[in-house]
């Protein structure tokens, strides 16, 4: 989405909000030339509001289910310090975090981090709900990552509007195009960069559905009703 936007207004990313010594995968086009910088961030309304007008920021929302996935893949969870201590061996670590911890162990940690916040979790200071209901209740241009994936085009249109830059239906599909999931993680996977290939991983908004057990479903749809329910996730 970063990637997406500044390609759309023909600026550089600049990179983490707040972070400039973050070597963030997002960053490119610092050749571009233009008025504009785009920074990525995951931080509260009020926070980012100290330093940029709210008229400035773009929220992508996702799914509070697809975020326990990503958050479950992608932070290291270990359900006791033994388990921690073994994991921090150079040796055999991540071969025992890979399969002697569950991967539903992990999501149910991700979900209470998302539930409750914690602040030993980078980026989840607060719960899931009270950080984008700050952003819902003070005009922030709201998109949906699902509705990115479905109709990216629509989404670029509303996020141009926004800004009030002009592009043709044929430069933003250009930009959708570039900036697709496929094409980049590919354009990472041939300029042998590893690193940022791996971050990308499937690009989908379902997976949950599979890997959520019973339980799982009926406590995030419970704990999260009015949210999910606001921003039309509940079938």
């Amino acid at each position: 989405m970063t990637r997406l936007v500044a390609e759309l207004i023909s600026c550089p990313v600049k990179g983490f909000f707040g972070q400039p010594d973050n070597p963030e995968i997002a960053i490119e086009g610092s050749n571009r030339q233009s008025n504009y910088l785009v920074f990525k961030g995951h931080q509260t309304f009020h926070k980012v509001c100290q330093k940029i007008q709210h008229k400035h920021l773009i929220y992508v929302v996702r799914d509070v289910r697809v975020l326990a996935i990503s958050g479950a893949n992608f932070f290291k969870f270990y359900p006791s310090k033994l388990d921690k201590y073994i994991c921090k061996s150079p040796l055999f670590g991540n071969f025992y975090y890979n399969n002697f911890i569950s991967e539903n162990t992990k999501i149910n940690q991700m979900i209470r981090v998302l539930d409750q916040g914690e602040k030993s979790v980078p980026c989840c200071y607060i719960s899931w709900e009270k950080h984008v209901i700050q952003y819902l209740n003070n005009g922030v241009l709201v998109i949906k990552y699902e509705y990115l994936l479905l109709n990216p085009e629509a989404e670029c249109q509303k996020i141009l509007s926004n800004i009030g830059i002009e592009r043709s239906k044929e430069q933003i599909a250009v930009a959708v195009k570039n900036q697709s999931f496929g094409t980049i993680k590919e354009k990472f996977k041939l300029s042998g960069d590893r690193r940022r290939e791996n971050f990308l991983r499937e690009g989908k908004s379902s997976g949950w559905k599979q890997k959520f057990t019973a339980e799982q479903k009926h406590f995030v749809k419970n704990r999260f009703f009015d949210t999910l329910s606001a921003l039309n996730y509940l079938d």
